[in-house]
């Protein structure tokens, strides 16, 4: 199993860097030192030489979840991404449907900011007109309103938080879908209350002011 070789030397990413990357979507220069680079590498090759994916290891010792949890939209069109009544379809919303964890390999950052990953049980779809495999501004503001309940309304300042999903060719997880979140000089105790819960899943009530349906 090989991955790019993608090292950042010198200094790690700044806050003000990783700012810079995210707003400009240039999600790929994000890279990790060359001992993250190598650590990654050699876990990678050690689960392929025991006939583990990546993705059974997450699923297993990270989620706990199972392989038949994970599901794709069912009712779903390129014109309607989300309807309040298909809610088996609405992304962030059935609390047993998302975990937020650390991420076990986090890019090269600066020791105040912490990498987080959501991971989704059901798939965040791609955007249909993205030729990279990025998600539609309407999927963008749904995550928004998901992360502004789970963390800016438990006392994150808005200036220190950041996230983004990696485009399809960028992720090493594709099957499992998940989005990164960066969080700079974070409370610690708020930190903890959120790792492994769901945060705060959206209700048909915000879902119904974001498509409009009111």
């Amino acid at each position: 199993m090989t991955i790019e070789r993608k090292v950042k030397a010198g200094d790690p990413f700044t806050w003000t860097q990783i700012q810079y990357i995210v707003k400009s979507n240039k999600l790929e220069l994000f890279a990790r030192n060359e001992e993250q680079f190598h650590k990654y590498y050699q876990f990678k090759n050690d689960l392929s030489s025991q006939g583990i994916t990546l993705t059974d290891y997450v699923l297993k010792e990270e989620l706990e979840w199972k392989q038949n949890d994970i599901r794709s939209q069912v009712a779903a069109t390129p014109d309607q991404e989300y309807s309040t009544s298909q809610p088996q379809d609405l992304i962030l919303f059935n609390d047993d449907d998302v975990k937020i964890i650390y991420n076990k390999f986090p890019y090269y950052l600066e020791d105040s900011v912490v990498h987080l990953c959501v991971w989704s049980k059901l798939t965040i779809p791609n955007d249909v007109n993205s030729p990279v495999g990025d998600i539609s501004p309407l999927t963008k503001q749904i995550i928004e309103r998901y992360l502004q309940k789970t963390f800016i309304d438990k006392g994150v300042s808005p200036d220190d938080i950041l996230w983004f999903r990696n485009w399809s060719k960028l992720q090493s997880v594709r099957s499992v879908s998940h989005i990164h979140v960066l969080l700079h000089n974070v409370n610690e105790g708020t930190l903890q209350k959120l790792l492994k819960t769901s945060g705060n899943t959206l209700t048909l009530e915000d879902y119904k002011e974001l498509l409009n349906e009111r």
